[in-house]
C-alpha cells in the first residue's frame, strides 16, 4: 500500500531532497535541525529507498532521534502542552522507521540497551492509555526482531505487557489505577519500574477503561499481528518466523493463564471422546475469577476465530444463507453477531471495534478509537503458522474445548466457537486443512532445511535473493488457498522453533470425521451445565438450540462414518437424559431450560436415529438404549406431538417406498375429472404441502444420504438424465444444480434454473450427492446386466417370487422426479413456528424414488395376553450376536432378497447384498422397503408399552395419532389396486396395510382405570374402525370374539359416552358387513340405541347413526326366523323371534319419529317408518303398528323441520301405490289420508298477498302433489262418497286448490286450523308447527316478476284431475298423457312436416285464446269417410267436413273432432231424398203420416221408471217416460264428472227463474191447457171428415229435401262449433280472442308442444361384476347376473324405444343407444332407466355414447358385486351428484350406501346404511332416486318445475301474440280465416289499389325485422266485401 500512496504523495524538489539527506549527516547541524530533515526524507522515499538510507546512515538517524527524544522527555516532564506531545509522536514516527526499516541490525541487539530504555519509560505504568499501548507496539516489534536473540529481561517484559494477566508482585502495580509515577517509584521497582524509569506522559485525570486488563490484552493480541507486516526485511519469511516467536511466547504464559484448565495433551489426531457429564454453575465459580481475566478469554476466542473463520467479507453473507432454526429473530441477531464480531477489530478487517452489539458490546469507547488500516497479508501469515501445525491446531480445537466448558458468563466465548463450527460445517468447499482427509492432497516437496535463523539471514541478505523474497511474500499460503498449496513438513518449521514432535512429518490433515466427533462430544457440555438463574437460563437456551441447529446441519447435510454417527447418537441420548431427566409429573413444573429445549431435543433425537439407520448400521445396544431412555421419558408430552409428527412421516414413507402411493397425490384424486381438467390446463405439477415438508423433522424422509459437499457458490445448468448417480457411493458425480425443488419433492412451477436472490435468501446448493440411491431404472439394469429397452420388452415388473420385495421398472417410476432434482429448503420446526425462540438454519436434500416393495413376514409373540395379535412394541427386539449378518433384528426381518436375471437365474450373493439397505446388512443407504418396515415399526413401539404411560393426556395424545396412523392405513388400502388411467382393473395388491397391529394395545387400554377415560374412548373407536370393515383376509375368531366381548361389556356398562362411541363408529354398517354371527349382538345394540335416544344431549350422542342402525334392522323380521343373541349384561345367549324383534325395532322409530329433536335423526326414523310400511304392504304382512306409522307420517307434515315434513310427503306419495292393500287392511285408512294432507296444507296456504319462503313453497307444493297422487290411485266411489256432516273427499281436495290458487282469508283460515286440530293430537308429537302461529311473512325471496310456484301447482292439478281422474293410463298406456296431433296434420293441400308459415295462408284454421290461459286452435278438415269405421263420424252419415279442435293448456295439449251428423248407418247413401224418405218411413203411394196419433189421449199410464244404468233409447221407450229426464240421469250415473255441482245429478228439475212469480206461473200453465183443449176438440170434430177438405188439413204433406251443391265455406263447420259452444256470444267476447299470426307464434307453439306435461327423471344404473373396478370393464358388461335382471325388472316395465312415446330421456329411437329401457310413469312422474347392460358397447362409438348417457345422468344406482366398496370416480363425470349403490350380502340382504355431494340435502326414503331385502329393493330405490332427482333439481340455480316453464310460455303467448281487435274484425276473422283469392277490398272513401289492399292489418307484425307475417287480406272497418258469389251470413 505504501508503494501506491508513494505516487499521490507531494513530492520535494530532487535538488531540496539530495540537500536534506546531507543535512542529515551534518553534524554540523544541531539535532532538530537534523530532525526535520529525516522527516522530509521519510516523506519522500520509498519504503526500499528508506530502507537502504536507513542501513547507510542508521548512526547519525540513531543519534538524531535519542538527542530529540531526550529533548522531548525534558520538556513535556516541565510541561506537557499539545506542541510537546505532537512532538513526541513525531519522535516515536522516526523510532518505529528506525525499527521496521532496521531488523538485520537489530536483531544483531544493535542498540540493545539504548532501546530497551526507551521501550520501558513508554510502558511505564505511570503513562497514558495511548502512550503505553504505543510502548507496547513498538516493543512488540522490537521483541519480535530480536526474536531469539532476546534477553530474559525482553522475555520478562512480554510476560507483563498486560496489567492484571500473569504472576508477580509487579501485576499489582501494572493494574492500579490511583498509584502516580512517584508513589509507584518509590514504592516498587522491577524490569518496567526501575528507580531511574519514570513515566514520560502521566495520564492524570484521564478516564480509563472498565476493565484495563482487557483493554491492554486486545491491544497486544491485535499489535502481535499487525506489526508483523511492518517489518521490511530483506528475507519476507522472516515475518512469518517472527510471528511464529511471537505465538510461542504467548502460548507459554499467557494462554496458560487465560485457560488454566489447557491440556496439553488434547489431540485432535487422535481424540478422547468420553462423553460429558453433568456440571453446576457452583463449581465453575472459580473459573470466573478475576472478572478482569475472564473478559479477555473472550477476546483470546474472537482473536483465535478470526484466523479460522472461512468467510471473509461482513456482509452478514453466512446469517442470510444459513439462518437458524431453533430461536427467535432476536435470537438471530443476537447469534450472528459474535460470527460477525470475529471478523471485525482484526487486521485485514474492515470494522473498527471488537464489539458483538449494543447487547455483548465490550469495548468501550477508548477501546474503538484504535483505527486499523485494512491489511492483507498479515492475516495469511497468521493462518499458515496456526493451520500448518499440529501443535497449534491441537491448540485451537483445545481452545475451543475450554470455550465449551466455561460458564454462562462466558456465553459470548461459546457463541463465537458455535459460529466457528458452523462456519466451517457449512464451506465444505473451503474446509480448512486440518479438516481435509490424508488422501486428499499429496505432500509437497519439501524445502531445503536451515540449521539455523543466522544462516536464513545470511543467505537471504544478497541481492539476488530480493526477488525472490518478493515473490515468496506473495506466495504465502492463505486459508482461501491453503487447500491447494503443499503443506509444509517439519523440516522448515523445525528450523523456526519445537514444532516438528520429534522431526516426524507433520501431516496436519486430520479429517472431517475427528472434527465432528470433537465437536459433537465437547459441545455437550452446553447442555449439562445446570443453572438457576434465569437469565443464565435464557442464555443457555439460546446456545442448545445453535448448537442443536449445527446437529441438524450434520444430519442432514455431512456425511457422517459409523463411529461419528454412534457418537452422535450417544451424544443425544445423553443430553436427553441429562436435561430432561426429569419427568414433569405430579405437579412438579420443568425449569425454563426443558420447557423450551424438550421439543427441539426430541425432535433431534428421533430424527437423527432415523437418519442415522438409514446411512450406517446402529447395533442393538444402541437401540435398547434409546428404548429405554423414550420410554422413560414418556410423561413428557413434547415427546409424544414428536413421534406423532414422526409416525405420520413415517407413514408417509411406507407408503411411498412399500406400497409405492404418494399421500399426496394418491390414484383416487387423480382419477377425477376435475383434476385431470387441471392437469392438461397446466403443463407442470404444483407443489403441494408448502408449510410441512421444509421442517427438521419432515426432511429426513427424503430419500438421500447426507453429502459434506453441499453447497457451492457457482452453478452449472443442470440436465436431467446427465448425471446418474451410480448406486451407493457411486463414481459419478452430479454437477452443481441451482434448481430448487418444491417442498414436497416435486419440481417447482417455474423450474428456475438460476441461482436465487442472496438478498431474499442466499440458498447453498449441493455440487455433490456421491452416495444417493440410483433410479430404480439404472439398479435394475445393474443388477440384471441388461439394457433398459431389453428390460422393457421382457418384463413389465420383475417381481422376486422367493423373497418379499418386488422391483418395478415400469415407466411410472422411470419418469418420477429424478434423484439428481434436489430440493433446498430451510431446516425448520413444523411444530415450533409459533415458538418465538426459533430460528432457522439452511440445508437441502434431494428425494429418491425407489419402488422396492417388502413385508414383515415375521408374527410376533403377543404383549397382551387378551390378544394373539402381533404388538407394536415387538419389532424393538434386536439380535446383534448373529454371526453371519450384521442386520439388527434378521429374525424378526426375514428379508431374503434376490434378483432374477433375463433367463430366471440368480444372481451372485454380492448384487443380493448391494440391494439390501445397511439396515438389512446390506450396503444401499437411503430409504428402502425393507427399512422404511422396520424403521415404522420400531418408532411405532419406540415409546414402550403405551398403557404404561402415566400422563392421562399424553396416553390420549398417544391414541389420537394412533388414530391418525389408522385412517392413513386405511387410505392406503383404498388406493391400492387402483388403476392409474381407470382403463383396466389391476389385479388385488400382494401386501395390505397392517390395519390390525394396534389392537393388543387397544384391548389392553379397555382395562385400565376410569382416569383413562379419553383413552379407553379412543381405544373403542379404532376397534370399531378397524373390525367394521370389508377386509381383504378374514378377521381370525379370535380377533372377533375379543371385539364381540368389548362391545357386550362396554354396552352394559350403560356408560352413556362408551355407547356414544360404539353407536357411532359401528352404526348400520356392523350389521351389513359380512362379520361371522353379528347378529349375536342384536339385543345389545337395541339398547345401546335406546340409551342413546333417551339422552338429553342433542350434540354429543349420535343420534343419527343411532336411528341409522336401528332402521337398518327393519328387514330383519320378515327375513330371518328366531335368532340366537346374547342377553344384556350377562353371557347367556336366548332366542329372539322375529315378532319380538319387529316389535322393539318400531317401538323405538315411531317413538323418535314423535319426539325426536335433531332433524337429521327425525328424517331417519321417517324413513325407516317408510321402509316399514312400505315392508308390511309387499309382503302383507300388515303389522298391528301400520296404522299407527301412517298416523305418525301424516303428523310429521306439520313438523317445524321442513326436511323432515318434506320426507314425511315423499314417503306418503310413495305409499300410494298399494292403496288396494292399505284399502283391504283398512278401508278408511286411505280416505283418511287424503283428508289429513289435505287439512294440513290447507293450513300451511297463507293469507293473500302474504308471501312464504322458497323452501315453504317447495313443501306446500309437494303436500298438493301428494294429494292428487292418492286421488288419482284411489276408487272414483270412495273419493264422492258423502256423509250427512261430511262432504266428499274431491269436494275438499278442489277446495284447498282453489284455496291455493286465490288464497286464504282470515275466516277460511280459522276454519282449516280448527278442522285440522280435530284429527292429530299434538299432544302426541313434539316439535309441531303451532296452529295458530302466523303463516308466511312478508320477506319473500320470491323475484318479482315470478310465478307463484303454489298457484301455478294449483292450476295445473285442477285440470289435471279434471282431465285425468279415472281416466289414467288410457288406451295407449301411461306413456302417453297429450295429444300428438298438430294443426298442419291430415291436411293434403300442405306440404309441410311441421309447423310453418304455410298453415297461416290456410282458409281452414284459425287460432284463438281463452280466458288467456287456454290455446284453442280450429281446424276444418275433410271427413274421411272412406276408413274402415268410417273414420271420426263411425260410419254415420254425415256432413263432408269435420271440424278439429286442438287445445293446450298447462297440463298438455288434447283433439276433438265433431261432425255433422245427417242420418244413421243404415239409411241409404248419396241422396238426400232418399233418407228423407227412409227417416219418415215413407215408399210410392204410400199414405201420410197424420200429424197425431189417433189415440195417443187415450194412452194407458203406467209408473213404471228405468233404471238409472239403462240408456233411454227411442225404440224401447213408452210414451210417458222422459227420455231427456232419463238420460240425464244416466250421464249422470255413468259419469260422474259431469256432474255441474259434485253429488248432485244432472236430472234436477230447474228452480223458479229469478223474478217469476207464482201467479205468473199459474197463469201460463192456465193458457197452455187452455190451448191444449182447444185443440182436442178440433181435432175430434174433424177427425172423421175423410175425404173432406178438413180432412186435408189434418194430414201433413211430406217434404223431401232439395238436392243441395256441396259447396260448404271452407270454415263453415267450425263457425258452426264456435257457435254452438257460445264462444260468439258477446258474454265471451273479454274471454275469447284471436292470436296474432307470426313466425315467432310457431315457435312458441313448437315449444309447448315439446315440453313435457309431466315431471320428468332419467336415472342411469350400473352394474359392476366381481374384480371390476375401471370405466372400461364396468361400461363393456352385455349382461348381468340374475339378481341384477329382477331388480331392474322390479324398476319398472321394460318398453320398446323404437315405438316408445313417453319420455326418452335422450336414448334414441334408432337402436344406437339400444332395443329397451325399463320405464315407470304415473299420471305426474315419468322416469326412464338408462341401465348400463341394455346398451351397446361393441365399439369406440358405442363406448362413447353409452358414457355419454350415463355420465350426464345426476343420480345413478349401482348394483356392485365387487368385493371393494364403489368409489366415486370410477364413472369420470361431473355428474352424479348422487350415488345410490347397492350391495348384494351373503345373507340374501342388500346394503345399500347413499354418496351423495355435500351441497344435496336429505332425502328418502333410503338412508345410508338401509339393509333391505329383495321384494322392497325396486320400489324403495326407485322411489328414493326419484325424490334424489327432485332435490338436487331444486338446487339448480334458476330451475323452474315442467309447469312452471309452461306457464311462463304460455304467459309469453298471451302478452306478445294475442290480437286484440273490434268487433267487427273478429267476426271477419272468424268468418274467413284467409279471404278467397276473387274477393275485392274496395274501401269507401278512397279507391285503394290491389297491392295496397292485400296488405296485413296489424302494421307493427309486419314491420318487425325478425318476424315475418303472411299477407292476410282482412277488411277493416269501413271497408266492403264484394264477392262473386253470394256468401251467407250467420
Amino acid at each position: 500500500m505504501s508503494s501506491v500512496l508513494d505516487m499521490f504523495r507531494t513530492r520535494t524538489k530532487e535538488g531540496e531532497l539530495k540537500k536534506s539527506v546531507l543535512k542529515v549527516s551534518d553534524p554540523k547541524k544541531d539535532a532538530l535541525t537534523r530532525f526535520k530533515h529525516l522527516r522530509i526524507v521519510l516523506d519522500n522515499y520509498s519504503k526500499l529507498e528508506a530502507k537502504d538510507f536507513f542501513e547507510a546512515n542508521y548512526s547519525h538517524i540513531y543519534f538524531i532521534f535519542n538527542d530529540n527524544f531526550s529533548n522531548v522527555e525534558a520538556d513535556l516532564k516541565q510541561r506537557a502542552n499539545r506542541a510537546h506531545r505532537e512532538d513526541l509522536d513525531a519522535i516515536l514516527f522516526v523510532f518505529e522507521k528506525i525499527l521496521t526499516l532496521l531488523p538485520e541490525l537489530i536483531h544483531k541487539r544493535w542498540m540493545f540497551h539504548s532501546i530497551g530504555r526507551i521501550l520501558k519509560k513508554l510502558l511505564h505504568p505511570g503513562n497514558g492509555l495511548k502512550i503505553r499501548k504505543d510502548g507496547i507496539r513498538l516493543f512488540l516489534l522490537w521483541y519480535q526482531i530480536l526474536n531469539e536473540n532476546a534477553s530474559e529481561e525482553c522475555h520478562e517484559i512480554f510476560l507483563q505487557l498486560v496489567p492484571g494477566l500473569g504472576k508477580g508482585i509487579h501485576q499489582e502495580v501494572l493494574y492500579g489505577k490511583s498509584q502516580s509515577g512517584a508513589e509507584s517509584k518509590e514504592s516498587c521497582s522491577g524490569i518496567i519500574i526501575s528507580g531511574d524509569i519514570t513515566p514520560i506522559l502521566p495520564g492524570s485525570g484521564e478516564k480509563l477503561p472498565d476493565n484495563i486488563t482487557k483493554h491492554y490484552f486486545d491491544a497486544l493480541i491485535y499489535y502481535m499481528v499487525s506489526e508483523v507486516i511492518k517489518v521490511e526485511w530483506k528475507n519476507k519469511r522472516m515475518r512469518e518466523t517472527c510471528f511464529v516467536f511471537l505465538f510461542d511466547n504467548f502460548k507459554s504464559s499467557y494462554l496458560m493463564w487465560l485457560l488454566p484448565t489447557f491440556d496439553k495433551a488434547g489431540d485432535i489426531y487422535n481424540p478422547r471422546l468420553d462423553l460429558p457429564e453433568s456440571r453446576q454453575v457452583s463449581e465453575l465459580e472459580s473459573h470466573d475469577m478475576p472478572g478482569n481475566v475472564s473478559d479477555c478469554r473472550y477476546s483470546f476466542i474472537k482473536w483465535l476465530a478470526h484466523f479460522v473463520f472461512i468467510s471473509k467479507q461482513h456482509d452478514k453473507a453466512i446469517e442470510n444463507q444459513v439462518p437458524e432454526t431453533v430461536g427467535s429473530e432476536e435470537d438471530i441477531t443476537e447469534t450472528d453477531q459474535p460470527m460477525a464480531a470475529a471478523a471485525e477489530n482484526m487486521p485485514g478487517s474492515n470494522a473498527s471495534t471488537l464489539s458483538t452489539g449494543s447487547h455483548h458490546s465490550e469495548l468501550d469507547s477508548m477501546t474503538s478509537s484504535l483505527c486499523y488500516e485494512e491489511w492483507v497479508d498479515e492475516n495469511d501469515i497468521v493462518r499458515s503458522v496456526l493451520l500448518t501445525s499440529r501443535e497449534n491446531i491441537n491448540i485451537i480445537h483445545e481452545s475451543f474445548r475450554q470455550a465449551f466448558l466455561f460458564s454462562l458468563n462466558q456465553s459470548k466465548s461459546i457463541k463465537t466457537v458455535i459460529s466457528v463450527y458452523k462456519d466451517w460445517f457449512q464451506h465444505a468447499d473451503q474446509k480448512p486443512i486440518f479438516m481435509q482427509e490424508p488422501s486428499d492432497i499429496g505432500l509437497g516437496h519439501a524445502p531445503d532445511h536451515h540449521s539455523s535463523l543466522s544462516d536464513i539471514l545470511e543467505e537471504d541478505s544478497s541481492d539476488e535473493s530480493a526477488p525472490q523474497t518478493k515473490d515468496l511474500s506473495k506466495s504465502l499460503p492463505s486459508l482461501d488457498s491453503i487447500n491447494n498449496s503443499r503443506i509444509r513438513n517439519a523440516s522448515y518449521l523445525g528450523a523456526i522453533g519445537d514444532l516438528a514432535d520429534g522431526g516426524r512429518l507433520n501431516d496436519v490433515r486430520a479429517g472431517i470425521q475427528k472434527v465432528l466427533q470433537v465437536f459433537i462430544v465437547n459441545s455437550a457440555n452446553v447442555f449439562l451445565l445446570q443453572t438457576d438463574d434465569e437469565s443464565a437460563m435464557s442464555e443457555q437456551v439460546d446456545l442448545c438450540k445453535k448448537v442443536i441447529n449445527i446437529y441438524r446441519y450434520l444430519v442432514m447435510n455431512i456425511n457422517m462414518e459409523q463411529k461419528t454417527w454412534e457418537k452422535m447418537l450417544q451424544v443425544l441420548l445423553c443430553i436427553t437424559t441429562g436435561v430432561l431427566g426429569d419427568v414433569p409429573i405430579f405437579n412438579r413444573k420443568p425449569t425454563d431450560l426443558q420447557k423450551r429445549l424438550a421439543t427441539p431435543i426430541f425432535q433431534t433425537i428421533i430424527v437423527t436415529w432415523i437418519r442415522a439407520n438409514l446411512c450406517v448400521f446402529v447395533s442393538g445396544q444402541l437401540w435398547d438404549q434409546f428404548l429405554g431412555v423414550l420410554s422413560s421419558l414418556s410423561g413428557w408430552p413434547e415427546l409424544i406431538r414428536q413421534w406423532a409428527n414422526t409416525m405420520d412421516t413415517l407413514t408417509r414413507v411406507l407408503a411411498k417406498q412399500v406400497y409405492g402411493l404418494d399421500l399426496t397425490d394418491l390414484p383416487l384424486q387423480r382419477l377425477t375429472e376435475q383434476k385431470e381438467k387441471r392437469r392438461r390446463g397446466k403443463s407442470q405439477e404444483i407443489p403441494r404441502n408448502k408449510s410441512n415438508d421444509k421442517s427438521f423433522s419432515r426432511s429426513w424422509s427424503k430419500n438421500e444420504p447426507p453429502n459434506d459437499k453441499a453447497f457451492t457458490s457457482n452453478a452449472v445448468p443442470f440436465e436431467r438424465g446427465k448425471y446418474k448417480s451410480d448406486g451407493a457411493g457411486g463414481s459419478k458425480s452430479r454437477p452443481d444444480l441451482n434448481k430448487q425443488r418444491s417442498l414436497s419433492g416435486e419440481p417447482s412451477p417455474s423450474h428456475s434454473r438460476q441461482p436465487s436472490n442472496a438478498s431474499d435468501s442466499a440458498l447453498y446448493i449441493r455440487s455433490n450427492s456421491d452416495g444417493n440411491l440410483a433410479d430404480p431404472k439404472d439398479l435394475v439394469e445393474r443388477l440384471k446386466g441388461v439394457t433398459s429397452e431389453e428390460m422393457r420388452e421382457k418384463h413389465d415388473s420383475t417381481v422376486i417370487p422367493a423373497c418379499t420385495v418386488s422391483i418395478s421398472s415400469t415407466s411410472e417410476n422411470i419418469d418420477s422426479p429424478a434423484p439428481e432434482d434436489l430440493e433446498v429448503a430451510k431446516l425448520s420446526m413444523r411444530d415450533l413456528q409459533s415458538d418465538p425462540d426459533v430460528d432457522s438454519i439452511s440445508f437441502e436434500h434431494s428425494e429418491q424414488d425407489t419402488s422396492y416393495r417388502c413385508t414383515d413376514s415375521r408374527s410376533p409373540s403377543p404383549t397382551s395376553i387378551h390378544s394373539r395379535s402381533p404388538s407394536p412394541i415387538s419389532e424393538l427386539t434386536v439380535h446383534p450376536q448373529q454371526k453371519d449378518c450384521p442386520t439388527p433384528d434378521r429374525d424378526s426381518l426375514h428379508i431374503e432378497m434376490a434378483a432374477t436375471t433375463t433367463d430366471g437365474g440368480i444372481e451372485t450373493k454380492e448384487c443380493i447384498n448391494d440391494m439390501r439397505s445397511v439396515l438389512a446388512g446390506g450396503s444401499v443407504q437411503g430409504w428402502l422397503p425393507d427399512n422404511a418396515v422396520v424403521l415404522w415399526k420400531r418408532m411405532l413401539g419406540i415409546l414402550g408399552d403405551v398403557n404404561q404411560i402415566m400422563d392421562p393426556e399424553n396416553h390420549v395424545m398417544v391414541y389420537e395419532e394412533l388414530s391418525k396412523i389408522l385412517d392413513t392405513l386405511h387410505k392406503i388400502r383404498n388406493n391400492l389396486g387402483v388403476t392409474e388411467d381407470n382403463t383396466f382393473s389391476p389385479p388385488p395388491p400382494d401386501f395390505i396395510p397392517p390395519t390390525t397391529i394396534f389392537t393388543p394395545w387397544e384391548f389392553e387400554c379397555l382395562s385400565l382405570p376410569d382416569d383413562y377415560k379419553r383413552g379407553k374412548l379412543l381405544a373403542y373407536q379404532l376397534l370399531c374402525q378397524t373390525v367394521v370393515k370389508r377386509h381383504d383376509v378374514p378377521l381370525s375368531t379370535e380377533l372377533l370374539s375379543q371385539f364381540y366381548m368389548c362391545l357386550h361389556t362396554g354396552i352394559g356398562t350403560r356408560d352413556q359416552e362408551i355407547i356414544n362411541v360404539l353407536v357411532k363408529h359401528c352404526g348400520p354398517r356392523f350389521f351389513s358387513t359380512p362379520l361371522q354371527s353379528s347378529t349375536l349382538l342384536l339385543k345389545n345394540f337395541i339398547q345401546a340405541v335406546e340409551i342413546v335416544l333417551s339422552s338429553s344431549d342433542l350434540r354429543q350422542t349420535p343420534r343419527s347413526e343411532a336411528l341409522s342402525l336401528i332402521g337398518s334392522l327393519m328387514c330383519f323380521p320378515n327375513h330371518y326366523q328366531d335368532l340366537q343373541v346374547l342377553n344384556v349384561g350377562e353371557l347367556s345367549v336366548e332366542s329372539l323371534s322375529s315378532n319380538t324383534l319387529k316389535e322393539c325395532i318400531i317401538s323405538q322409530l315411531l317413538n323418535s319419529a314423535k319426539k325426536e329433536s335433531a332433524e337429521t335423526a327425525r328424517c331417519i326414523a321417517l324413513s325407516s317408518i317408510g321402509v316399514y310400511l312400505y315392508e308390511e304392504l309387499c309382503h302383507q304382512t300388515l303389522h298391528s303398528k301400520l296404522h299407527e306409522a301412517v298416523i305418525v307420517l301424516l303428523g310429521n307434515l306439520r313438523c317445524k323441520h321442513k326436511v323432515a315434513a318434506k320426507t314425511a310427503t315423499a314417503i306418503l306419495s310413495m305409499l300410494c301405490d298399494h292403496t288396494d292393500q292399505l284399502l283391504n287392511y283398512h278401508a278408511a285408512l286411505p280416505k283418511h289420508i287424503i283428508e289429513v294432507v289435505t287439512a294440513t296444507v290447507s293450513v300451511l296456504i297463507p293469507l293473500t298477498g302474504i308471501e312464504v319462503s322458497q323452501e315453504e313453497r317447495k313443501l306446500i307444493v309437494a303436500m298438493l302433489f301428494c294429494v292428487v297422487e292418492w286421488c288419482m290411485k284411489m276408487p272414483i266411489s270412495l273419493l264422492l262418497e258423502t256423509t250427512d256432516t261430511d262432504r266428499s273427499c274431491v269436494f275438499k281436495v278442489f277446495q284447498v286448490l282453489d284455496v291455493a290458487v286465490k288464497g286464504h282469508s282470515t275466516e277460511s283460515l280459522s276454519q282449516a286450523r280448527q278442522l285440522l286440530a280435530g284429527m292429530i293430537q299434538d299432544s302426541d308429537f313434539a316439535h309441531l308447527r303451532e296452529l295458530h302461529s302466523p303463516v308466511g311473512d312478508y320477506k319473500s325471496d320470491r323475484k318479482s316478476g315470478e310465478s307463484d310456484s303454489i298457484q301455478c301447482a294449483a292450476k295445473l292439478l285442477i285440470n289435471h284431475m279434471v282431465n285425468h281422474m279415472c281416466h289414467f293410463p288410457m288406451g295407449s298406456g301411461a306413456s302417453r298423457l297429450s295429444s300428438s296431433i298438430q294443426e298442419h296434420h291430415d291436411m293434403e293441400e300442405l306440404e309441410v312436416n311441421d309447423l310453418k308459415q304455410e298453415i297461416f295462408y290456410s282458409s281452414n284454421i284459425q287460432f284463438f285464446v281463452q280466458n288467456k290461459r287456454t290455446l284453442v286452435s280450429f281446424i276444418e278438415l275433410p271427413a274421411l269417410v272412406d276408413l274402415p269405421g268410417g273414420g271420426v263420424t263411425a260410419g254415420l252419415t254425415t256432413a263432408r267436413t269435420v271440424c278439429r279442435v286442438l287445445l293446450r293448456d298447462l297440463t298438455g295439449k288434447y283433439a276433438w273432432e265433431s261432425s255433422m251428423l245427417y242420418a244413421p248407418p243404415w239409411c241409404q247413401e248419396g241422396s238426400s231424398v232418399k233418407n228423407a224418405k227412409a227417416l219418415l218411413d215413407l215408399s210410392s203411394g204410400s199414405e201420410l203420416e197424420p200429424l197425431l196419433s189417433h189415440d195417443e189421449h187415450d194412452a194407458p199410464l203406467t209408473d213404471t221408471e228405468r233404471p238409472s244404468s239403462m240408456m233411454p233409447l227411442y225404440n224401447l221407450s213408452l210414451p210417458h217416460q222422459d227420455n231427456l229426464n232419463d238420460m240425464l240421469r244416466y250421464i249422470g250415473h255413468t259419469s260422474p264428472e259431469c256432474h255441474l255441482i259434485p253429488g248432485e245429478p244432472l236430472n234436477l228439475e230447474a228452480g223458479t227463474p229469478e223474478g217469476f212469480s207464482t201467479e205468473s206461473e199459474e197463469a201460463i200453465k192456465g193458457m197452455v191447457i187452455h190451448q191444449k183443449v182447444n185443440e182436442l176438440q178440433y181435432y175430434s170434430k174433424h177427425k172423421m171428415d175423410q175425404g173432406s177438405l178438413g180432412f186435408q188439413k189434418m194430414l201433413a204433406k211430406p217434404q223431401v229435401p232439395c238436392e243441395g251443391e256441396e259447396t260448404t265455406p271452407p270454415f263453415q263447420m267450425c263457425r258452426m262449433m264456435l257457435d254452438q259452444l257460445g264462444l260468439l256470444a258477446w258474454e265471451q267476447r273479454c274471454h275469447f280472442d284471436l292470436l296474432r299470426k307470426s313466425d315467432k307464434l310457431l315457435r312458441e307453439l313448437k315449444n309447448l308442444d315439446n315440453q313435457k306435461c309431466r315431471e320428468t327423471h332419467k336415472i342411469a344404473v350400473i352394474y359392476v361384476a366381481e374384480g371390476q373396478e375401471d370405466k372400461n370393464s364396468i361400461l363393456s358388461n352385455c349382461g348381468a347376473s340374475k339378481a341384477f335382471e329382477d331388480f331392474v325388472a322390479g324398476l319398472g316395465w321394460e318398453v320398446d324405444l323404437e315405438t316408445h312415446q313417453g319420455f326418452l330421456g335422450g336414448l334414441q329411437q334408432n337402436r344406437t343407444t339400444g332395443n329397451t329401457a325399463p320405464y315407470y310413469a304415473t299420471s305426474l312422474t315419468e322416469c326412464i332407466f338408462h341401465v348400463s347392460t341394455r346398451m351397446p358397447s361393441g365399439t369406440d362409438d358405442a363406448m362413447h355414447i353409452k358414457m355419454r348417457h350415463l355420465g350426464n345422468d345426476e343420480i345413478h344406482i349401482i348394483w356392485s358385486e365387487h368385493t371393494r366398496d364403489y368409489r366415486r370416480g370410477i364413472i369420470p363425470t361431473e355428474f352424479g351428484d348422487v350415488l345410490i349403490i347397492i350391495y348384494p350380502l351373503p345373507s340374501g340382504l342388500y346394503r345399500i350406501e347413499i354418496n351423495k355431494k355435500a351441497e344435496v340435502p336429505y332425502f328418502g326414503p333410503l338412508f345410508d346404511g338401509a339393509i333391505l331385502d329383495r321384494k322392497v329393493l325396486p320400489g324403495l330405490v326407485r322411489a328414493t332416486a326419484i325424490n334424489a332427482s327432485r332435490v338436487k333439481r331444486s338446487l339448480l340455480p334458476f330451475y323452474h318445475s315442467f309447469y312452471e316453464e309452461r306457464a311462463k310460455n304460455f304467459e309469453t303467448v298471451i302478452q306478445q301474440h294475442v290480437d286484440f281487435t273490434m268487433f267487427e274484425d273478429f267476426a271477419a276473422n272468424v268468418f274467413a280465416p284467409v279471404l278467397p283469392q276473387n274477393a275485392t277490398i274496395m274501401d269507401q272513401s278512397q279507391d285503394l289499389s290491389f297491392t295496397a289492399s292485400m296488405t296485413s292489418v296489424d302494421q307493427s307484425q309486419s314491420s318487425a325485422v325478425d318476424q315475418v307475417s303472411p299477407a292476410m287480406p282482412r277488411q277493416s272497418r269501413g271497408l266492403q266485401i264484394h264477392k262473386r258469389q253470394h256468401l251467407d251470413v250467420f
